[in-house]
């Protein structure tokens, strides 16, 4: 996003969607996190710092913008995954079609796919956490993170302890502090039995997805005992796929039920451009219940701004326009470890 080249307005008034009862008017902070405008916003800046240093039961909702300081490329800029992959896979149209589940149905999809997830999970592996990640790490460590929605599946965030995670997520509490929205690169499963292991890259070769080890023995054994065989599965990583059920839907509805009703006093919204209605309807939802709690702020941080439409009109009381690594600067909180 370009510098502005002067400071914008800094309040706007704007009405929520009318609910039951009538809610206070709520003001809409806007910070764009350039040098210039940095001078003029210290009301701002002192209400994101108070936020980030005193709210007791934050929810974090997160993009690949988080990571691309780590040096893995978001999905949807002009330089991100979808564009590079179009252009390196020679796709005849966007990137996007090797995260849809129609990859299984084509053999030069699958055989991208899998040089994608490899060169991905390489990224992934080479990659450290960045400030913004340790600011995490660091609420969750105080007890102020009451969860954190992650949307990557490049881990980096689970690689702090911290911010563990289960997979499978299971539908009953307690839950780890991190919710894989998407899966994640580190596990493999498979799509028979379900068996699941660590990701191994040099498998995923080729238009052939690999056989699951574990079916091959079951197989074997029925084999030796005459019984008949049941069949080997296919392995894939355990990422999910655009158009195809996620294996933790049950158990991600249970924990932003409960969440919900625990009524999160912060929620920061980062690095995602929101455009998966799942992840949209989450967000929708979040807001509205941390509106509604006295004192309750709700904070947007991105270089883009917020998604438009009437169901997202006046959610965010504080608007900042700009790299998170700036603001988990800013924050100066002791690092976790």
């Amino acid at each position: 996003m370009p510098p502005e080249t002067e400071p914008p307005k800094t309040l706007k008034i704007t009405a929520s969607e009318p609910p039951k009862r009538k809610p206070p008017q709520r003001i809409n902070l806007r910070l764009p996190l350039t040098e210039e405008v940095l001078k003029a916003q210290k009301p701002q800046i002192d209400t994101l710092l108070r936020l980030l240093r005193k709210k007791k039961k934050i929810v974090v909702i997160a993009g690949a913008g988080i990571s691309v300081r780590a040096g893995i490329p978001d999905f949807r800029s002009s330089g991100g995954l979808f564009s590079s992959l179009r252009n390196d896979m020679k796709l005849k149209t966007s990137g996007k079609e090797l995260f849809d589940a129609s990859v299984y149905k084509d053999d030069q999809l699958t055989s991208s796919f899998h040089e994608m997830v490899r060169n991905l999970h390489s990224m992934t592996t080479q990659a450290t956490p960045t400030l913004f990640h340790h600011l995490l790490a660091t609420l969750a460590t105080q007890g102020r993170l009451l969860r954190l929605y992650s949307q990557n599946v490049d881990c980096i965030d689970t690689q702090l302890e911290p911010l563990k995670t289960t997979v499978p997520l299971g539908n009953k509490g307690p839950w780890p502090r991190t919710i894989q929205l998407h899966g994640g690169l580190e596990k493999m499963v498979c799509s028979k039995c379900g068996w699941l292991a660590e990701f191994e890259a040099s498998l995923f070769r080729g238009s052939e997805p690999p056989d699951c080890s574990e079916c091959l023995e079951m197989d074997c054994v029925r084999g030796i005992a005459g019984k008949r065989a049941l069949g080997v599965g296919k392995l894939r990583p355990r990422i999910v796929l655009y158009n195809e059920f996620n294996p933790d839907a049950e158990a991600i509805g249970a924990v932003t039920k409960a969440d919900l009703k625990s009524r999160p006093d912060c929620l920061i919204v980062v690095g995602t451009s929101l455009k998966v209605p799942g992840v949209r309807r989450i967000v929708r939802e979040m807001c509205g219940v941390v509106q509604d709690y006295r004192g309750g702020m709700t904070v947007w941080i991105n270089e883009d701004a917020p998604p438009v439409g009437r169901d997202f009109e006046g959610v965010f009381d504080l608007i900042v326009s700009g790299d998170c690594e700036k603001v988990a600067k800013m924050a100066s909180l002791p690092r976790w470890d």
